[in-house]
């Protein structure tokens, strides 16, 4: 009985590892395992059904042609060509490069030497025949001795009056008229770079309406006053003895007398005083007053001055006030015609004179009316009457009204 079960069970452990054995086979080629299929979800579906991935490198991107592209200067602010281009550091345009009134650029002469210097001044003959002859001084002396004897006393000026891009030298030329009382204009004045008063000019007690700053103060020996330090004393040579006098009013004291009394002495500062150029008195003589009379007024002399040392020029107080009278503000007598006529030059001409020129000053000058004018005029280039200070090179403020008939 035992043997026989021992044949059984040795036959079975056979017979069971091949079943084991045909049962793994038969998984293997019905059934595959799941490590080993696909996977079944709808993107492993969808990357099934792609085509392979193509790994050749793209080809670089052609840029769009420069009509197309954006540049980045396009994206910036546009650059005032202009404004590098300009002379001066003004923000608006400066006097020196005004090219927009043919009017204006006929008259105007950048070359022009506004001052003497003690050397290289170049004197053109015809002028200075005629400057000569304007007032006789009675004496034998030649320009050259006078002025030698001069710049021994007062300093050779250094001031260089091109135009710079790092200023903006801004100017305000104060005239004596009666319509500067109660104009209020005496902070717009003062807030100027430079202010050139002229002749006996004051500003104590009348300070709100014509300002206390003065840089420049136009004078010649018949109208001479006394100038603070640090003020350039600017003397108006209309003949050869006011250089005499000049250098005796320095110094000495010998000169008293011109054609009238004259004062002897004048206290001022000999480093900055500042000779107008006789020729200069030609050159604005015939350019601007077109030879009217003998000679250009000291307002109009004073006015040129400033437009060939100033990169933008305001003028206050010429001419007659809102009635028509012609006085100076600090005088209690307004018909007193002060300086209408001096017999030698009219400032009923040079008044006519620009206002028959204004149309061709008008992309140079801003003309607005104020309450102190009727019309627009003066013994001046152009007029521009306001209360704020104008961003044009040549401005002109509180000037007279059109004259009574």
């Amino acid at each position: 009985m035992w043997p026989r079960r021992k044949l059984c069970v040795v036959l079975a452990i056979p017979a069971i590892l091949f079943l084991m054995l045909a049962s793994q086979s038969i998984q293997k080629r019905h059934f595959p395992l799941l490590s080993l299929s696909p996977p079944t979800s709808r993107e492993s579906v969808v990357e099934l059904t792609a085509p392979p991935a193509d790994l050749t490198p793209d080809p670089p991107e052609t840029p769009p042609p420069p009509s197309a592209a954006r540049s980045k200067a396009e994206d910036e602010p546009a650059v005032d060509s202009q404004k590098d281009l300009r002379p001066c550091g003004c923000s608006e345009s400066c006097i020196s490069d005004l090219g927009t009134s043919r009017w204006f650029s006929s008259h105007y002469d950048p070359k022009q030497q506004p001052v003497l210097r003690d050397t290289n001044n170049n004197f053109d003959p015809d002028a200075l025949k005629w400057w000569l002859g304007l007032q006789q001084s009675g004496n034998d002396r030649t320009l050259e001795e006078v002025m030698s004897e001069m710049f021994q006393v007062i300093s050779p000026p250094t001031v260089d009056y091109k135009p710079l891009p790092s200023l903006c030298r801004s100017c305000a030329v104060v005239g004596n008229s009666g319509n500067l009382r109660q104009s209020g204009y005496g902070r717009q004045i003062d807030s100027h770079n430079s202010v050139m008063r002229m002749n006996k000019a004051v500003t104590h007690g009348f300070e709100k309406d014509v300002g206390n700053r003065t840089t420049h103060h136009f004078m010649y020996p018949e109208s001479a006053v006394d100038v603070a330090r640090g003020v350039s004393l600017v003397l108006l040579p209309f003949k050869l003895r006011d250089l005499e006098w000049l250098s005796s009013a320095l110094s000495t004291g010998q000169v008293k007398m011109t054609y009238m009394r004259v004062k002897d002495r004048v206290e001022a500062d000999k480093d900055k005083v500042l000779v107008v150029n006789p020729v200069f008195f030609k050159y604005v003589h015939d350019r601007w007053t077109d030879r009217h009379g003998r000679y250009p007024s000291t307002g109009m002399l004073a006015i040129i001055f400033a437009l060939h040392t100033c990169d933008q020029v305001s003028v206050f107080g010429y001419g007659a006030d809102k009635l028509g009278n012609w006085h100076h503000y600090w005088e209690e007598n307004r018909y007193a015609g002060a300086f209408r006529k001096t017999g030698v030059h009219s400032a009923d001409f040079e008044t006519q004179l620009m206002m028959q020129n204004r149309t061709f000053l008008k992309d140079i000058v801003t003309f607005i009316r104020s309450a102190l004018s009727v019309n627009i005029a003066a013994a001046c280039t152009s007029c521009l009457l306001t209360n704020n200070i104008s961003q044009k090179p040549f401005t002109f403020t509180g000037l007279m009204p059109k004259q009574k008939t």
